[in-house]
């Protein structure tokens, strides 16, 4: 498993040019040629949870099943939510059709994915907090939004360990 590397702690609040510089997504790439990120698998059922960043990296990974069509909508909350972003990867830590709309910021910490397939998908989201904001004390909260239930039939069980990503084994999928 690729242990995260440290990052230099964000000091001043994030810029559009901190963003821009905070290359999340090379980040995973490089650590995918070392071997597999950690994710953590969210249950379909969840609709809400709370979680903090990996220390000192300031980041962490959650893994979603996307229904075929499904539309799956995750937004942070947070006393300081301006520090945190999030990002949308599939099993390989690219973006694929269905989530390019989260290339353009919405001025809040969220990503959506819409499955433009037939098929059940696994998706990924990174929290990045570079200014460690969240902790046990003050934990980000994520609500999951899914226009699908429990009546969508033929759901095979989709792997979240699967491409670049390794579960949690503490984690219940």
């Amino acid at each position: 498993m690729a242990r995260p590397r440290a990052w230099a702690r964000c000091l001043v609040f994030p810029s559009v040019g901190y963003w821009a510089e905070r290359d999340i997504m090379a980040e995973v790439q490089a650590m995918a040629r070392r071997g597999y990120i950690l994710v953590h698998p969210i249950p379909d059922t969840v609709t809400e949870f709370s979680g903090v960043a990996e220390f000192p990296a300031g980041w962490i990974a959650y893994g979603f099943r996307v229904a075929p069509g499904g539309r799956l909508h995750v937004r942070l909350s947070h006393p300081n939510e301006g520090w945190f972003r999030l990002a949308m990867m599939n099993k390989w830590g690219v973006l694929e059709p269905g989530m390019l709309q989260n290339l353009i910021p919405t001025g809040n910490p969220e990503v959506s994915y819409t499955n433009p397939t037939q098929e059940w998908k696994a998706v990924y989201v990174l929290v990045d907090d570079p200014g460690w904001m969240s902790s046990a004390a003050s934990p980000f909260r994520i609500k999951v939004e899914r226009n699908w239930g429990s009546e969508v039939q033929g759901q095979p069980e989709i792997p979240l360990a699967t491409g670049i990503w390794a579960r949690n084994e503490e984690d219940a999928s």
